[in-house]
């Protein structure tokens, strides 16, 4: 008997599905390290060697997790135009904060990596409110979690407004808690992401 499937809910194979299952499943501790990598590397200078190790290995290990995160809210028909465009758009902006962030610790191009991180600035703003925005709506994944990466765009601007009519006058430190945010918003999302893969897992296989 053939069954009727939500709208927005793809029919994968077993087979086809073994790659996304694994995504979603190591994603969430990808998220979770990423995210407390991330965190760590905000309190370290700009343009060194520990700061190009954490945030190379935190965004390469977070990009693991949003790819996760995306196809657990996929499989459910849940994500949503915006939140796919939101998807795209932070991947793109991880890999390259990884890649150049690694070029400063192999001291590939110098100084130049921070500009290049400034090019990306709109880019990981707008994805990462799109996809925050995507999983408020979808009623998967810890709001908080998503609540906190949103707050990070909020925290980034309000920073360098600060910063701006200070004259750069505040504590450096201050540009870590935006940063803060981005971490934790993401270590929740992990764990909720492994919560959940974990449950979906658990469940006995339905055969129509």
């Amino acid at each position: 008997m053939a069954t009727i499937q939500p709208a927005g809910v793809e029919n994968v194979s077993s087979e086809g599905s073994i790659a996304p299952s694994s995504l979603i499943r190591w994603g969430g501790p990808a998220a979770i390290l990423g995210g407390v990598l991330v965190t760590i590397g905000s309190f370290s200078s700009y343009n060194t060697w520990e700061s190009g190790a954490l945030w190379g290995a935190g965004f390469a290990l977070m990009f693991v997790g949003i790819t996760g995160a995306y196809l657990h809210l996929r499989r459910s028909g849940r994500i949503g135009l915006s939140g796919t465009v939101g998807f795209y758009m932070s991947i793109f902006a991880f890999v390259v904060i990884a890649i150049t962030s690694l070029g400063v610790l192999l001291n590939l191009w110098g100084a130049r990596w921070f500009e290049t991180l400034g090019a990306v600035v709109l880019l990981i703003f707008l994805g990462t409110v799109m996809f925050g925005v995507a999983i408020l709506r979808s009623g998967r994944l810890p709001r908080g979690g998503a609540w906190l990466i949103i707050a990070f765009v909020v925290a980034k601007v309000g920073v360098i407004v600060a910063m701006a009519v200070s004259g750069y006058t505040l504590p450096d430190l201050l540009w870590s808690l935006p940063l803060i945010l981005f971490g934790l918003g993401w270590v929740w999302l992990g764990y909720g992401l492994w919560s959940e893969s974990r449950a979906s897992a658990g469940q006995p296989s339905r055969v129509s």
